[in-house]
């Protein structure tokens, strides 16, 4: 029993799929590899598995290596312009657990798309979208889930303890002395204040839906934020925004930090 091989089909099939497994991890390594030189590196790596099967050494030890090993590692370099070590180690990793997946992807969609013939760039590029898809909303959550930080809040010899979204976007300050705001729910605000009033400050604020608006405001005794790498930074007199909307609506945190305080 024997198979024939055509080269052109096995190249131009390998090319594509390196092209977009390359166009992939360009966006999760934030790599500014244009498109001449991620078409470059998976020319490369196509004509490498071609050069395998047309010397029959693609199931050898010597075959594997090269494939596993050199070719990979030579698509990441040019490909990508990877130079250092690391990183090199960490795209080729990351280049097979994508191969990985893309091909589980295109095997569901083969089993559950029953076609008279076998569009394998149809199935290629839809098997890429989803994978596309699924990459973004992870990397989308890792960021958003980094920007939660631990944060203690301390007024009146009380303290509470919740976690702070450090949002870029909020540029809300004091009108008069420009000191940042940060934002509170009206709930936490009662765990940490119980009984005692804080002495509020009108703060104006505008949002989508909200073109015209008032926060009221009060200085805490201290925010102590812990950082991503463990150290804390204490800020003094912070000025505490409250709501008594949701800031969240799956709980993930409940106050909004000032991107200011970490400076």
């Amino acid at each position: 029993m024997y198979y024939e091989l055509y080269l052109d089909v096995l190249f131009l099939e390998n090319l594509l799929v390196d092209y977009l497994l390359l166009s992939l991890l360009k966006e999760i390594l934030k790599s500014p590899a244009g498109r001449l030189r991620r078409l470059l590196g998976a020319a490369l790596g196509s004509m490498g598995v071609c050069g395998l099967y047309l010397f029959a050494i693609e199931s050898t030890l010597a075959g594997r290596i090269l494939l596993y090993v050199v070719f990979s590692t030579v698509m990441m370099k040019i490909g990508l312009g990877i130079r250092d070590f690391r990183t090199c180690l960490k795209a080729v990793a990351l280049l097979y657990i994508s191969s990985f997946l893309l091909g589980g992807i295109f095997a569901w969609i083969h089993r559950q798309v029953k076609l008279p013939f076998y569009p394998f760039a149809g199935f290629t590029l839809l098997s890429f979208w989803l994978l596309s898809a699924c990459m973004g909303w992870l990397i989308r959550f890792r960021s958003r889930m980094e920007s939660i930080l631990e944060t203690v809040v301390g007024f009146g010899g009380r303290t509470i303890q919740v976690k702070g979204l450090l949002d870029t976007g909020n540029q809300l300050r004091d009108p008069v002395f420009q000191k940042p705001v940060s934002i509170l729910t009206e709930q936490k605000r009662l765990e940490l204040c119980g009984s005692a009033e804080p002495l509020y400050q009108m703060i104006p604020f505008h949002s989508i839906g909200s073109p015209k608006g008032i926060l009221p405001a009060f200085f805490a005794d201290y925010l102590c934020i812990r950082r991503e790498d463990g150290t804390e930074k204490r800020v003094e007199r912070p000025l505490i925004g409250v709501t008594k909307e949701p800031l969240s609506s799956q709980k993930d945190y409940d106050m909004i930090l000032h991107p200011d305080l970490l400076e």
